[in-house]
């Protein structure tokens, strides 16, 4: 252990750590301005547009829990092989969550589609938009699966420390996203003019390139997840390498579907204080987004780094990594919350422009998204290091309690009895995102994730 900590050196921690997380922090904040820019681009069809689309995400997600998970165990033990230095076993566990993505993936596209609006009238959708968000659903998951390809590619690269693939693959995704809405939801250049569709079709095409390019990339020969390998060395999936991605995935997956539902809990409760509430809400968590788009960057960093280091057998390493990273995620977690701050009425104005009850909606929740980013970023990153380490059976509990429990009961408590209303939803998250801080925090400290085997 002393001779570990006395060998780390800070400035090549710093420099491995800002090397490894940029390319995902900028590819996650892209994502989600993207996502502000779809919300922008169709709000200007009507606030019930915003409002059907923002219902879609909470079934979307919950969804593509399934997927996360795998994703998320196969990044974790690509990591701890790469410091092990087991290219074969690392070969093997991708095919075998691959296999499981594939199959899945053509099931629960299918269900979607047939079942889009029942799916919609649970998440919580009025009148006004359920069948605006029933096909905004069905043509989005219909194509689901070039994205949950790419997600699980990108996934294991990240996890082999390539973090710059999953950035290029969905940074050019997002700009072909971008353009196609522009081109299909107003109708421009001579393009249909498709509305809320032409969103959704040019969602799909952007993950179909993504798809691609992500395929490519493992085509590589400095890969360490390598289709030429595989095919070269005669790799295959067996049991074993099933058995371990999902005594990983199954606790990682727990947690993100008791998490998910949480989360559509209280976008059901927002959903129910009307269209112009539900939309307020929708766009301010798109903001709110931004933290998660940079945490999850860091996550990544944390994540990848700590794996490999305990490969290693390098406690004080995995330390210093998540130490360098919470330093780097504070710093700019504070700054965009500085600026969200400052611009929150011109950004809700772009949005609704001279609906003066929007903007005091808006200016209010940019409030708690300023307080709220910092310890929300903080408590990613612990998240990410605590399953790097593969203490993953902690994390479940500790989500599960804070947003599934805590969450939409003390939201439904502060409309309910106290007639807060929508900012009864957000002193919810702000409660939850705190408690999971407090929680991992306190867990990371302790050290007990170091015995852990993956």
């Amino acid at each position: 252990m002393s001779e570990n900590t006395l060998t780390i050196d800070r400035k090549k921690v710093l420099k491995e750590t800002v090397s490894m997380a940029w390319p995902s922090v900028l590819e996650g904040m892209l994502v989600v301005l993207a996502g502000m820019v779809d919300t922008y681009m169709v709000s200007s069809m009507g606030r019930a547009q915003v409002s059907a689309i923002g219902i879609t995400g909470q079934p979307k997600y919950f969804v593509f829990s399934a997927f996360f998970a795998v994703n998320t165990a196969v990044s974790l033990l690509v990591a701890r092989r790469v410091g092990e230095k087991r290219q074969d076993d690392a070969n093997r566990l991708f095919l075998a969550g691959l296999v499981y993505v594939l199959g899945l993936g053509v099931l629960l596209s299918i269900i979607c589609v047939v079942f889009a609006k029942p799916l919609m009238i649970f998440a919580g959708a009025n009148e006004d938009s359920k069948e605006i968000a029933a096909r905004y659903f069905q043509i989005v998951m219909g194509g689901s699966l070039f994205n949950l390809i790419s997600l699980y590619i990108n996934a294991a690269q990240r996890g082999s420390g390539r973090t710059r693939i999953a950035m290029t693959t969905n940074v050019t995704s997002n700009l072909v996203n971008v353009v196609l809405n522009y081109l299909l939801i107003g109708g421009h250049l001579g393009f249909p003019a498709l509305g809320v569709d032409g969103a959704a079709i040019a969602t799909v095409a952007g993950t179909a390139v993504a798809a691609v390019m992500s395929f490519v990339s493992i085509c590589r020969k400095d890969s360490f997840i390598n289709i030429k390998y595989i095919f070269a060395n005669k790799i295959r999936p067996c049991a074993d390498n099933a058995k371990t991605l999902s005594k990983i995935g199954i606790t990682i997956l727990g947690e993100l579907l008791l998490t998910r539902v949480g989360f559509t809990i209280n976008s059901v409760i927002a959903a129910k204080l009307g269209t112009d509430p539900n939309a307020a809400h929708h766009t301010g968590m798109n903001f709110m987004n931004l933290g998660f788009g940079f945490g999850d960057g860091l996550q990544v960093a944390a994540l990848a780094l700590v794996g490999r280091s305990l490969g290693q057998k390098n406690e004080a390493l995995a330390k210093s990594y998540v130490s360098c990273s919470q330093k780097l995620g504070f710093f700019t977690a504070c700054i965009t919350s500085i600026l969200l701050l400052i611009f929150a009425r011109p950004i809700y104005n772009a949005y609704y422009p001279g609906v003066e009850h929007m903007l005091v909606y808006g200016q209010l929740i940019c409030i708690f998204i300023a307080v709220i980013m910092p310890i929300q970023v903080s408590k990613i990153i612990f998240n990410g290091a605590l399953r790097g380490a593969g203490d993953v059976k902690f994390t479940l509990f500790a989500s599960s309690f804070s947003v599934t429990l805590i969450q939409p009961i003390l939201a439904q408590f502060l409309i309910q009895f106290l007639g807060w209303g929508l900012y009864g939803v957000w002193i919810s998250i702000l409660v939850s995102q705190l408690l999971q801080f407090i929680l991992f925090g306190i867990r990371f400290k302790a050290g007990k994730w170091r015995d852990k085997k993956v």
